[in-house]
């Protein structure tokens, strides 16, 4: 029993329907299938007598007949021309060089089962149309029943415009056809959330397919698929069903396909509440699995290789590896991975921001958006990405590309590219901030002078190496304007990236799809916030252009064995725990305790009674986190507290304490917050608040007796400043709280205490040099409890050191002294000092640093002769402020001064004003400006060279 073609149509269209329409229902589009199949089946032995009757009748139609043969001609030749594009077209291998490696691929697929109908059996909805009438299935007797050469036409249009990419969604694997037929061979077969560019469509008597092209483990493909498998933001696409496809094709295909059409069971369960929330806000919003197949402790592990994810030296400690080849043991310093302040990120921290859960709210979620170029991208929006930056409104500054603003050419670049233009703003804002002041796009560097790099392409190293690297990328491209740079920079992230499955923020930072260069290695930026700075600054554009319901495709990467819930954040050190502890009636205490992002341990303490001291009762690893104490004493008190800890290459680190806990009726005793030196004027207790009517602070001088110094009646104040202090002095401090009870205080215990030795400290010079030949700079460490500085000079290491500036601001760390001269030496040393109530107090001296002012000689290296050219280098004098350069025509000839360089820093210079065949006399001499006079070495030796 086959059925005729029209109807064949209508049947895989609507099959297509029924079994997609379960979009939050439970199971993949297979298992749907499956169970529609059963139900036909039991349906169809009830109904396949009418059905036979009614084909019967329909089969004597000639002319439907012939009509289906001209089409198939015309088919197989739009077929053949389809092939012979895709052969030629670019970085696509021709059909049939194809072939003999799509047949070993088919092999390995054997046994691979298609979605398709069971032989012989004709879905309910078929059934239902007979009951219906004839006029059910009118005008769909036949594939010709519409022209679909303007729809082909038409499309081929769009693509011209600019190109449309779109992802899979609605299934979990897709095969992917050599030719638009179930019965094709299956060249390859891609999971859910791939990329895919649409490069062609083709309607045949099994429905709407797309030609599209996809990599795999670096191979490039071209192949078909089912157009309902495939989801876009691209409005274009709808719009074009509706204008050139019969209306009951479209009412079909977007029951499968339409954006919103969001599967949330395809989603694992830890994802689908975000997902649900973000679509009942956003209905229009479509989000897919990207199902990569991977598991997670791989992903892990693989992230956290050495120098893929970086985090700056200010983040948390709890953000930054401890790992020996991160962190110095004996400095306590961490090791630079590149820049000036970029180190390697924790296990904690990689884990937060590689769980894509994490981001799926709508501040964070555009990192999950495609980055291709759309018809709701506009200059105004830009702008709006661009809001507060250098770039806001603003012209390029060399006037480059005629003059056009920033918003304007990431506009023009973008629709070239065909890459979002809101990406590339928020990429280039990301990079450079938002007063654009990095040496990569002043123009000015030396020897890189009107080059740029804007996008921070290749900017790799420590230090300075960063900005030479970056500028060697650019000039090596030709970057020498403005625009040069952004379309460079945004070429080569579109080519390198988008264009090659990494196309959203997040697979840019995190390379998970296999499409090209393999697994993640390929990352656009070692920067592990990235893509969540980024993505909050493209909504940001969003929301404040009022689009934020348009209909956005978010690819989100799911992967194998993943934690229950998502990764926790770990905040500045660790967090104290949170501690509940309850009664056992008389026989334990049971305490818990949440879980601290990057713990790798719990300590539980113990304290009998008011007075008692707390000792440590039990350590855990990071998974356990309760603990029953056993070893109570009826009658008694006990007061409990925990602490996190992480291990340090010096050490434990540890979270403050938790507040304790305590299991009977007694006045709660506090512990200390904080306790903090602020100044050598102030000194700065908090305590942890208890269900008290006040507090007293208690303090003593030296090794004198405690006086109450403050008592606290408001039960909510749990801080004090103590500005009674004077600096050398030592300071100790209590607290206890007390409640009033008729009139009598009844009081906690002591809390411990903390002391304060406000003794100065002794000033640390950190460098004293010659800058530019023109002045001493003088720099040292600051003392945040100082007023000030005092600064002095001698001329002799143990001679008479004269006051010769006072700093008044302790921020003030470096000052330079131009009343020197050259050939002198000079001797400095500082101390601090505070300004209190008794008069000015000042702290020892520092470490003397000497600096000597005379220049060197200069050392030439080489002179060499070219055409037309001589060519000088020499050693730098780090005491010039530059150099004079002397030419003569004879040895002992008039030497006269041919060039002036005022820059210590330039070793050589070219004379370009030599005759061939003379013979020329050089020699150098360095010089210095002190106090508005020029001070000079003594002369090089000549030297002498004949010009080519």
């Amino acid at each position: 029993m086959k059925l005729k073609k029209g109807r064949k149509i209508a049947a895989i269209l609507l099959a297509a329907a029924i079994v997609s329409a379960d979009f939050h229902g439970a199971g993949s589009l297979a298992y749907a299938s499956q169970q529609e199949s059963q139900r036909e089946e039991a349906e169809y032995a009830r109904t396949a007598e009418g059905i036979e009757r009614t084909r019967g009748e329909e089969a004597g139609e000639p002319e439907g007949t012939e009509a289906q043969g001209e089409e198939a001609g015309t088919a197989e030749g739009a077929e053949k021309t389809q092939g012979e594009e895709a052969g030629t077209a670019e970085g696509t291998e021709p059909q049939d060089e194809r072939n003999g490696s799509l047949e070993s691929i088919k092999e390995e697929k054997e046994g691979t089962q298609e979605k398709a109908l069971p032989e012989g059996t004709e879905p309910l909805f078929l059934q239902e149309a007979d009951e219906k009438g004839a006029g059910a299935t009118e005008g769909l007797t036949e594939t010709q029943a519409f022209d679909f050469s303007q729809a082909e036409a038409a499309f081929a249009g769009l693509l011209k415009e600019y190109d449309m990419y779109g992802v899979l969604a609605n299934d979990v694997e897709f095969p992917i056809y050599q030719e638009p037929s179930q019965e094709a061979v299956a060249i390859n077969s891609l999971t859910s959330g791939s990329q895919v560019k649409l490069e062609g469509v083709v309607w045949n008597e099994t429905g709407l397919w797309f030609q599209i092209g996809f990599a795999s483990n670096d191979i490039a493909y071209s192949g078909y698929i089912q157009s309902e498998y495939v989801v876009t933001a691209d409005s274009r696409l709808e719009e074009w069903k509706a204008q050139y496809l019969p209306d009951y094709a479209v009412g079909t295909l977007s029951r499968g396909a339409a954006r919103g059409a969001t599967q949330v069971s395809a989603f694992p369960s830890s994802y689908q509440s975000f997902i649900q929330k973000l679509i009942q806000a956003h209905p229009n919003w479509t989000f897919v699995p990207m199902n990569t197949g991977l598991e997670w402790a791989d992903v892990l592990a693989a992230e956290m290789k050495n120098g893929v994810n970086l985090v700056e030296t200010y983040q948390p400690d709890t953000w930054k590896s401890t790992a020996p080849e991160d962190y110095n043991m004996e400095t306590g310093e961490w090791v630079i991975k590149n820049g000036t302040n970029w180190v390697q990120a924790s296990e904690s921290i990689v884990k937060y921001f590689l769980d894509p859960r994490n981001f799926l709210q709508e501040e964070y979620v555009f990192q999950f958006e495609q980055l291709v170029y759309g018809d709701h991208h506009t200059e105004d929006g830009v702008e709006k990405i661009l809001s507060g930056t250098f770039m806001s409104h603003k012209k390029l500054e060399d006037g480059s590309e005629g003059g056009i603003t920033y918003a304007q050419a990431f506009m023009k670049i973008g629709k070239d590219l065909k890459v979002s233009p809101y990406f590339l703003a928020s990429r280039v804002r990301q990079e450079q901030g938002v007063s654009g002041t990095s040496s990569l796009i002043s123009g000015t560097y030396p020897g890189y002078e009107g080059y740029y790099n804007y996008f921070n392409r290749r900017a790799t190293g420590i230090g300075e190496e960063v900005i030479r690297s970056g500028l060697q990328e650019a000039k090596d491209n030709g970057w020498d304007t403005r625009y040069k740079a952004l379309e460079g920079g945004a070429k080569s992230v579109s080519s390198d990236y988008i264009f090659k499955g990494q196309d959203t923020l997040y697979l840019q930072k995190f390379d998970v799809d296999p499409s090209y260069n393999g697994l993640y290695w390929h990352q656009y930026m070692q920067n592990l916030l990235g893509p969540y700075s980024e993505g909050k600054s493209v909504r940001k554009g969003y929301e404040e252009m009022g689009i934020l319901n348009n209909g956005f495709v978010f690819k989100v990467p799911v992967y194998n064995n993943m934690p229950g819930s998502p990764c926790p954040k770990p905040e500045e050190g660790l967090n104290a725990p949170t501690v509940t502890a309850q009664k056992n009636g008389y026989v334990s205490a049971k305490l818990s305790w949440n879980e601290v992002a990057a713990a790798q341990g719990y300590q539980i303490y113990r304290a009998e009674g008011e007075d008692g001291t707390f000792t440590r009762i039990k350590s855990t690893n990071a998974a356990t986190r309760s603990f029953e104490d056993t070893t109570i004493v009826p009658g008694k008190l006990y007061r409990y507290k925990v602490r996190a800890y992480m291990k340090l290459s010096s050490g434990n680190k540890y979270s403050s304490y938790s507040s304790i806990k305590t299991l009977d009726f007694t006045v709660p005793a506090t512990t200390w917050n904080t306790f903090k030196i602020k100044n050598y004027k102030t000194i700065e207790l908090s305590w942890g608040k208890k269900s008290v009517d006040g507090y007293k602070i208690y303090r003593k001088t030296g090794t004198g007796k405690y006086t109450c110094i403050q008592t606290i009646k408001d039960k909510s104040t749990v801080s004090f400043k103590d500005t009674a202090v004077k600096p050398k002095n030592t300071y100790t401090y209590r607290i206890r709280g007390y409640v009033s009870v008729n009139g009598k205080n009844y009081y906690s215990k002591y809390t411990s205490v903390n002391t304060a030795e406000l003794k100065m400290a002794k000033p640390q010079l950190k460098k004293a040099y010659v800058s530019g030949g023109k002045k001493i700079k003088v720099t040292w460490k600051r003392d945040s409890k100082a007023d000030g500085y005092y600064i002095y000079r001698a001329t002799s290491k143990k001679g008479t050191y004269k006051k010769v500036k006072t700093i008044t601001k302790n921020k003030t760390v470096s000052w330079s002294d131009t009343s020197i001269k050259t050939g002198k030496t000079y001797y400095y040393k500082i101390r601090s000092f505070v300004k209190a109530s008794t008069g000015t107090k000042s702290s020892s001296y520092s470490t003397v640093f000497s600096v000597k002012t005379a220049l060197k000689t200069p050392a030439v290296t080489s002179v060499t002769a070219s055409k037309g050219k001589v060519k000088l280098k020499w050693k730098k004098d780090s005491n010039a402020a530059g150099y004079k350069i002397y030419r003569a025509t004879s040895k002992n000839g008039k030497y006269k001064v041919v060039k002036k360089l005022t820059k210590n820093s330039t070793l050589s210079w070219t004379d370009k004003t030599v005759k061939t065949g003379k013979k020329y006399y050089y020699k150098i001499r360095a010089y210095s400006i002190n106090q508005g006079q020029e001070k000079h070495s003594s002369y090089s030796p000549r030297k002498g060279i004949k010009a080519k």
